[in-house]
């Protein structure tokens, strides 16, 4: 039986949990995908006026240090996807969380 975090064929790259610093994620190796997929579940928000940034950086290196695309600001709970144009090795989720006492309880997904 895998222990792997996954939900709809995507690799979690981030397992639920609650944030409340700005964090760079793990490397996902993806080869040469050209497209890849990049789930974020936002399941909690607190604190005030509580905001979450969130970038998908990718390179040749690891860890991957171009950023190559990032969702508007998110400030609430929900399920937020993109398909992510890549010709590099690497990806990672880079997030910088934002207000007065802010919690962000999130996970991150990857496929390639």
């Amino acid at each position: 039986m895998s222990t792997e975090n996954t939900t709809n064929g995507f690799l979690g790259i981030k397992t639920p949990g609650a944030e409340t610093v700005s964090t760079a994620g793990p490397t996902k190796k993806v080869g040469l995908a050209g497209i890849v997929g990049i789930m974020l579940k936002v399941t909690a928000v607190s604190g005030t006026s509580p905001t979450l940034d969130v970038k998908i950086e990718d390179g040749d290196a690891d860890p991957p240090t171009t950023n190559r695309w990032a969702w508007p600001q998110i400030t609430a709970v929900g399920e937020y996807q993109a398909y992510v144009r890549t010709t590099k090795m690497h990806v990672r989720y880079t997030s910088t969380i934002g207000g007065i006492n802010p919690s962000f309880t999130y996970s991150v997904f990857v496929t390639a």
